[in-house]
């Protein structure tokens, strides 16, 4: 995810900036409206393992899944 920070709102704050990058956080810092930096980190944050077999069980899937929805759903009536 990217954030855009104001140059104001850093000058004394780089330990924030630091604790965001170190989440996988790209910040964008910019002055007058307009990015002059990005700070990225060095290090990939850390992933937790995936577990397989967690999905397990039966699904159903109705057989209209892929029919058009009526027009209530969307909240209007069609008139043509």
């Amino acid at each position: 995810m990217t954030k855009t920070i104001s140059i104001n709102e850093i000058k004394n704050s780089v330990q924030t900036l630091i604790e965001l990058t170190k989440n996988g956080d790209e910040i964008v810092i910019e002055e007058n409206g307009e990015a002059i930096v990005k700070i990225t980190s060095l290090v990939k944050p850390e992933r937790k393992e995936r577990i397989l077999g967690l999905g397990k069980g039966d699904y159903y899937m109705s057989d209209d899944f892929d029919d058009e929805l009526p027009d209530e759903f969307w909240g209007f009536d069609k008139q043509l």
